[in-house]
This record gives structure tokens, sequence and C-alpha cells, in this order.
């Protein structure tokens, strides 16, 4: 279950906070529909209010995006292309739960006609309270004022998947992080329809011995239609030398792993440190 506890102004993603006065709970925190077009399909969701008072709930929706490093950000409701929040359905959307009870809400996914694309959105679960004379005091009027609030992500796919069509391009060093550690990255874009779980693979194939020293993989989702970019650490263990550093794409089963390569030779000076032993030996 997700629980929140404090007053919020912006929306929670997957994770627990604290709001004053307010306490309750939410589950899921993710809902994945499977759906085709013209068909329906129901989920449950549970509230629970934690707190001593009887509350005020409302349900409302919103879009997010995607940026390069895989962050979510809220946007306005129906003002994406991957939006889905025009084809969901809670059963109500403003309700009221006794101290230490439970509500069950159904939420109806139905999709429109011929439309087999991945979509996805936000489902806010909100405590609502009256303004006091203080807040109309202050200009904000009257009615309710809404207090602390969850987002549950909701994803939509089609029972026939479509075949995923990724690409990683553009491997480059990036300069001037830090003076101590190598940073690359490269671009990973989704062209396809579906949602992909990815992993990318660096390795550094030391030129005069042929050797190959595999990193530790990175794991990420791609979204349709996103660019996603990949940052990697150059570890300060790799031997000096010459070597060749290729990215590797993989993205499911039965698809090609895709590969980029830095366009030059990516050089491992000695450190100082092992300067200084040499000459010590000597």
């Amino acid at each position: 279950m997700h629980k929140i506890n404090l007053i919020l102004t912006g929306f929670i993603l997957l994770f627990s906070v604290a709001v004053k006065s307010q306490d309750f709970e939410v589950a899921p925190v993710k809902m994945n529909f499977k759906v085709d077009p013209e068909e329906s399909q129901t989920k449950i969701l549970s509230i629970k209010n934690h707190s001593n008072f009887r509350t005020s709930f409302t349900i409302s929706f919103a879009d997010f995006v995607i940026d390069k490093e895989g962050n979510k950000q809220a946007i306005e409701r129906n003002s994406s292309k991957t939006s889905c929040t025009e084809w969901i359905t809670p059963e109500q959307t403003f309700f009221d739960i006794n101290p230490n009870e439970q509500v069950q809400v159904k939420i109806t996914m139905l999709p429109p006609v011929d439309d087999y694309t991945t979509r996805w959105a936000l489902m806010y679960i909100q405590t609502v309270t009256e303004k006091t004379s203080f807040d109309v005091d202050e200009g904000m009027g009257a009615g309710v004022r809404l207090s602390g609030r969850i987002a549950v992500e909701i994803y939509r796919d089609p029972v026939l998947q479509l075949k995923s069509k990724l690409k990683i391009k553009d491997l480059r060093e990036i300069n001037n992080i830090d003076s101590t550690n190598r940073y690359f990255t490269a671009d990973v874009l989704n062209t396809g329809k579906n949602i992909a779980k990815c992993k990318v693979n660096f390795i550094a194939s030391d030129l005069n011995t042929a050797e190959e020293i595999e990193f530790d993989p990175i794991y990420f989702n791609s979204y349709p239609g996103f660019l996603r970019e990949i940052k990697f650490k150059l570890p300060a263990a790799l031997p000096p030398g010459k070597y060749s550093l290729v990215a590797l794409l993989d993205y499911g089963k039965n698809v090609t792993i895709e590969g980029i390569r830095l366009n030059k030779p990516l050089i491992i000076l000695p450190s100082e440190d092992s300067d200084n032993n040499q000459n010590d030996k000597k």
C-alpha cells in the first residue's frame, strides 16, 4: 500500500510522504490494462482512510511526459498524444471514507476503435477539505481546498503487441563533469509503439590484445516517441591502453541487438600514482 501523510503541492509517484492531519493509503500505485480497441477492462483501486476523521476524496487525471534522463513530468490532462485519460472511467470521482475504513473503486479502460498504441496517464487520488474563513479572507474564495494526493500510473497495451523498434546512436564522451572520472553517453530512441524494457552494455576492447572488458549493464524503460540519454561512468580500474568502446542495446526477445561504437580510440593513460610507483622502484 502507498501511504501519504503531508500537504503537497506537486504530484507524487511511487514513494511515501507525510501529510499533516491526513493519512491514507492507495493500492495499487500502478495499473496495467491489457485491452484491445472497443473492449473494456476493469480493475479495482483501494483507498484506506487511516485518520480519525471522515474524509472526502476526489479522483482526477493528468498526463505525463518523460525527459531524456527518464524523469516523469506531469502535464495537463489530454494534452499529450500518448494520453489515455479520455478512455478511463472511474466508478465514482467524489466519495467519503469513514475513519479506518477502506473503499474500493472500479476503474474501467475502454480504448476506441482501431487504436492499438501504447498509452499512459496519471490518476490522482486527493483528499478534500472545506475552505476556512481564513482562506476566504485571503481571496481564495468559497468551496473546497485540495490537500495531500497520490498519483497512480496507468498504462494501456493492446493484447496483440506490436513489434518494438529502437535504435541507439551518438556514443560520445562528456567533458567537464569532473576532473577525476570519465563519462560517456548514448541516445536511445524508441520509434515503435510499445514501452520497451531495455539493457545497454558498454564493452571496451583492447586494440592490442583483443581482450574484451564488459561493464555492468544499465537497465531502463524506453517510451514510444521519446529519446532516452544513457550515461556511463568509465570505471577507474580499466588498465592503461588503447581501446575500442561500444554500446550494445538489447530490448527483448526476437529483436536484433543494436550497437554503436565510439568514433575514436579510447586512450587510458597510466595514473600519476602508477608513474610514482615506477619511479620509486628505480
